[in-house]
């Protein structure tokens, strides 16, 4: 390797480090900001409340992992367990930072080290992102017969779904849509040819996975404010993949911020009001953003342990080396 590349590695490696702790940051500030109001919810609402929906909202993230990994496996690309982890999970911290293309561009990026197509990495997030729309406006459902009864604008859920499931009838249009987004990104190269319907659907269906496990720690806020087990179950789960789902159409705003509360709020409304409403959509996003941190730290923790382990050992004083000379 020449000198002029080992420094563009460094210098794309110090970048990286950069944009991690600048996300990071951003997620402490979060938390930081709403440290006052925080403490009267989390009263409100109970620490084992708290505890066991922030553990939902991690758990429930792990599905869409496995869905990626087929996605790309589909594609042609099987990386090493360690190895998918790091670039699934700290290219996803990106989504904190302003703009919705950061994820894709940081699969992209991350690609090149390990010696695989950034278009293939970059497809495989963006239709594991399209496939994830289509799981969690199908999730949405399960809140459709309590929401309608607040108004019949919920009854546009129905036509959406099916125009959201045009992909996966017809998988070429997705791989359509692909090539338009990598144009979009000045992503060089043809678009992934996706796998097979069969494939899509099992992905499809370990992101719905995902969503009900998510949906479950607004479920479990809730009830804990006092909502009927049977609204929260439904409201929680369906509103949350609703919400969330709106929230990946806010390109400007990180994470979905903002969008994701107004349509939460919406949803949750239906169980609660006044300051219990405010504290659940305002306590889902703080114990969201806590439990990426906590997942980002055990990730990074653990790619260190990994690769401490795998570093050879320095030899003992007084061993003898191969092809040294005898004293």
């Amino acid at each position: 390797m020449s000198r002029g590349h080992a420094a563009r590695g460094r210098a794309f490696a110090g970048l990286r480090a950069a944009a991690y702790l600048l996300v990071l940051a951003f997620l402490g500030y979060q938390l930081w900001r709403v440290r006052h109001g925080l403490g009267a919810s989390l009263a409100r609402v109970g620490w084992g409340a708290c505890v066991l929906a922030t553990a939902l909202a991690i758990v429930g993230g792990l599905p869409g992992f496995f869905g990626w990994r087929m996605l790309l496996a589909g594609l042609g690309t099987r990386l090493p367990l360690p190895a998918a982890v790091r670039v699934f999970f700290l290219a996803g911290l990106t989504r904190y930072l302003p703009g919705g293309v950061w994820p894709a561009v940081a699969h992209a990026a991350m690609a090149k080290p390990l010696g695989e197509p950034p278009a293939r990495l970059a497809g495989a997030f963006l239709a594991g992102q399209g496939l994830g729309v289509i799981a969690g406006l199908g999730v949405g459902l399960v809140a459709l017969p309590r929401l309608v009864t607040t108004g019949p604008l919920w009854w546009g859920l129905v036509p959406l779904l099916a125009a959201a499931l045009l992909p996966l009838a017809a998988p070429r249009l997705l791989t359509t849509l692909l090539g338009v987004a990598q144009r979009v990104l000045r992503r060089g190269g043809r678009a992934p040819v996706l796998p097979g319907r069969r494939t899509l659907l099992a992905v499809t269906g370990l992101m719905a996975a995902g969503w009900l496990i998510s949906g479950l720690h607004v479920a479990v806020l809730a009830i804990a404010l006092g909502a009927p087990a049977a609204g929260a179950l439904t409201i929680g789960i369906g509103g949350f993949a609703l919400a969330t789902v709106a929230g990946i159409f806010t390109l400007i705003m990180p994470s979905g911020l903002g969008a994701r509360e107004a349509v939460l709020g919406l949803t949750v409304a239906t169980l609660l009001s006044g300051p219990d409403l405010v504290a659940l959509v305002a306590l889902s996003r703080v114990l969201i953003t806590a439990g990426d941190l906590v997942s980002t730290a055990v990730v990074l923790g653990a790619l260190v342990w990994t690769a401490r382990r795998r570093r050879p050992s320095p030899p003992a004083a007084g061993t003898r080396t191969e092809g040294a000379s005898p004293p």
